[in-house]
């Protein structure tokens, strides 16, 4: 047992189960190119689909954690049956979703796709508000929180790399007839079930490491409140409407950078796969080999901190990249082997970044809920980490219909080759504007969060 009075296998059976995020991620990379390219779908519908399930299931979230705090099981526990059901139904769901078969027809390929992603997206988020949950309750101490959402983050970039970069760089091969793999429309179903092997071993990880911990899960009593008396209780703990106000600010302009990154790189830079995959895999390495840094940081100087320092370094590296090379021109956008080499330093940047929002807020949510249960006694972890997850699902969802709607104002053609340079340089240089934009509400609303060591340190001993 380590310092943390948590064994390291119990760390990593726990966070392991982040993994199961890689079928979310890999719908957050290829979905759209998947649906207008390979599937020919017109943008404004598949970026409709996409936002559509996305708020569905950010709308899903607060009941599922609500559910989930006050599920009375004494053999499974608050948490484990979700992750079971959910993680199951991931797999089997991601497979569908990646297999919808060429020539059906317009009206059915969109009805395949729509419904297969709205019941993927829910079973995602019944596996993750959960689980994210159950890492703020498998310890007890401030600092412990941290180091448990450390791990599920590094996980989840393990996740990541095999979902993103493994796609781009072993299915999205170039081949003779597909010099740019991820136009060829024979590499996605054999990619959607070899993530779908993915999530079924993740959760078969996660609940064999964290079983012992099913006795300190039982339900609490419960409090006689509705879900709608929840909600405004939620959004009167001034902390937790810091963190949702923070998050909803970062992903309705950060998502769309993402969602459009597919198209930035085949497009713009005019990469193949593997030069993709190997900006990506920067970008994720990064994000993973950054946890132990905001770790300590996060010791040292508080999360608070940690987390402004994380949000400086992020959008440096998500802006400077498309700005210094499209925008400013600085670096030339041919080659693309040399591309990706002044690409690189950025990617490592926004990934470091990045990484950060993969553990630190969700420790301070967990932080969150703990001041709340220490004054009630009622479990409000999944309650509250399900808003949490709302309002980053929420502006998720606003972004990717956004993104839909600005490939047509940027004139792509799904039925093109190659696209203009007017197309090229805004689908670049739009997404880090947004960014820019979106900063000073995030900066605010961080500023507003008051939680502290201070607040969870025990109280001096009598003389």
């Amino acid at each position: 047992m380590n310092q943390h009075g948590i064994h390291l296998r119990n760390l990593i059976g726990y966070g392991s189960g982040s993994m199961v995020m890689a079928a979310y991620f890999l719908i957050s990379g290829s979905f759209l190119l998947f649906a207008t390219a390979i599937l020919g779908i017109p943008p404004e519908i598949a970026g409709l689909i996409m936002a559509v399930s996305t708020l569905w299931d950010a709308v899903i979230d607060i009941p599922l954690g609500w559910v989930s705090d006050r599920l009375d099981s004494k053999r499974y526990g608050r948490r484990h049956p979700f992750l079971a059901i959910g993680g199951i139904g991931v797999a089997v769901l991601t497979i569908a979703l990646w297999s919808i078969p060429q020539g059906l027809g317009m009206p059915l390929t969109v009805a395949w796709l729509a419904l297969s992603t709205i019941l993927l997206k829910t079973a995602i988020a019944a596996f993750v508000v959960p689980h994210t949950a159950l890492g703020g309750e498998i310890v007890d101490s401030y600092d412990a929180r941290m180091v448990v959402q450390g791990y599920r983050a590094a996980f989840q970039v393990v996740g990541m790399i095999f979902a993103l970069v493994g796609s781009s760089v072993y299915f999205f091969r170039p081949t003779d007839a597909y010099p740019q793999g991820q136009l060829n429309p024979h590499a996605y179903m054999p990619m959607g079930l070899a993530c779908g092997v993915l999530v079924l071993l993740a959760t078969l990880s996660t609940l064999a490491g964290t079983w012992r911990y099913i006795p300190r899960l039982r339900a609490s009593e419960p409090t006689g409140h509705s879900k709608r008396q929840l909600i405004a209780a939620l959004l009167r703990d001034r902390d937790l409407r810091a963190l949702t106000l923070m998050i909803l600010a970062i992903e309705l302009a950060f998502q769309i950078g993402i969602t459009l990154g597919g198209h930035i790189q085949t497009y713009t830079y005019g990469l193949s796969g593997p030069q993709m995959g190997i900006l990506g895999l920067a970008l994720l390495t990064s994000a993973a080999l950054s946890q132990p840094i905001w770790i300590h940081l996060s010791k040292r100087f508080d999360k608070k901190p940690a987390l402004f320092a994380a949000t400086v370094v992020a959008m440096v590296g998500f802006v400077g990249g498309p700005l210094s090379h499209v925008a400013w021109g600085w670096f030339p956008l041919a080659p693309a082997g040399s591309v990706v080499l002044t690409l690189l330093p950025f990617q490592i940047l926004a990934g470091a970044g990045t990484g950060a929002f993969w553990s630190l807020p969700y420790a301070m949510v967990s932080d969150c809920a703990q001041a709340r249960e220490r004054d009630t006694g009622v479990s409000v972890s999944g309650s509250y980490t399900g808003m949490y997850i709302f309002a980053y699902k929420l502006g998720s969802s606003v972004s990717i219909a956004a993104s839909g709607w600005m490939l047509q104002m940027v004139g792509y053609d799904h039925t093109l080759a190659a696209q203009s340079g007017h197309t090229r340089y805004w689908l670049a240089v739009a997404p880090p504007l947004l960014i820019i934009a979106s900063a000073p509400v995030v900066f605010l609303a961080l500023r507003s969060y008051r939680l502290s060591r201070s607040n969870f340190s025990p109280p001096p001993a009598a003389a």
